[in-house]
């Protein structure tokens, strides 16, 4: 059966088994609990994230975009990844790669060199940047790399916005994600054991 990731739910899955994924797990210290007014606001949010991952890799790939194929609301985003890709210029490893473990999975943004060291990169096309919940989530993809062999030096976030980015070195937070975890488990099971 191998590893798959399903496009249209979001799910992974391993042999054929569905596993949570580590936004899934992190999900009780995000945004999950807004008001319908939020909960459009998060979908805008969500989509502009996506187009702007799908660009961002197209970028780092081919080394360049094609400017007329960019919507109008993500072009100062886009513009700033591209000051920062030039800044940086980091050396791709793995750009939206998909990690499938043995307990979860996930997609790294960008597993990249720079300055002779590996660095797990988490991009956050948004208005303010979660330091908790980024490093909760890059604590989930560092697992999931460390068990699938590759080794990462750094973890850093890459948080763009239309005026600007930040580009910081972050600290894992393994407690967190190992409570978030078990948490995910918990109700995995308690869900089955109710049906």
């Amino acid at each position: 059966m191998g590893n798959y990731y399903n496009d249209e739910t979001h799910e992974y899955f391993v042999d054929g088994v569905k596993k949570p994924s580590v936004t899934e797990i992190c999900s009780p210290i995000s945004f999950q609990r807004l008001t319908a007014l939020a909960q459009q606001l998060l979908e805008r949010a969500r989509a502009r994230g996506s187009r702007c991952h799908e660009i961002a890799e197209e970028y780092l790939l081919l080394g360049e975009i094609d400017e007329d194929e960019i919507e109008n609301e993500y072009f100062d985003h886009i513009r700033q990844f591209v000051l920062w890709a030039k800044t940086y210029r980091p050396k791709v490893i793995y750009t939206e790669k998909k990690l499938y473990g043995n307990d979860f999975c996930g997609t790294a943004d960008l597993i990249c060199e720079i300055d002779g060291k590996t660095i797990l990169v988490d991009y956050k096309f948004t208005a303010t940047a979660d330091k908790k919940s980024l490093s909760v989530q890059l604590e989930g993809y560092y697992r999931l790399c460390k068990e699938l062999g590759i080794n990462i030096d750094q973890c850093w976030y890459l948080h763009i916005r239309k005026d600007g980015y930040t580009f910081k070195q972050i600290s894992r937070n393994p407690q967190w994600f190992d409570l978030l975890l078990q948490h995910n488990k918990f109700m995995n099971t308690k869900y089955k054991e109710s049906k």
